[in-house]
């Protein structure tokens, strides 16, 4: 969707005309705001786009792992496991 304005955080914000703000300045009030919404070929562009940014998921390590859960054999390092959710708790943090 695009609107005509400033960008904020990948969503651009209409300019602000006031119908009452130039109705009480004396001036003729219009609907000077216009919205294009894209077709659904962008969308589907931006899609594909933003899958091929995504790692790739190996689908044959996940059944493995899930095997070995169901199995009780799966082995891992709880200190690592810790140390990776710590990491990414503090990367997804605004830090100011």
């Amino acid at each position: 969707m695009r609107v005509s304005g400033r960008s904020i955080g990948g969503i651009q914000k209409a300019k602000a005309s006031s119908a009452k703000g130039k109705a009480a300045a004396g001036g003729k009030a219009s609907s000077g705001d216009k919205v294009q919404v894209s077709d659904a070929a962008t969308l589907r562009e931006m899609a594909h786009t933003m899958m091929a940014d995504m790692p790739e998921v190996r689908l044959e390590s996940i059944e493995a792992i899930r095997d070995a859960l169901e199995q009780g054999t799966f082995q891992y390092n709880s200190k690592k496991v810790a140390t990776q959710i710590v990491r990414n708790a503090l990367a997804e943090h605004v830090w100011e």
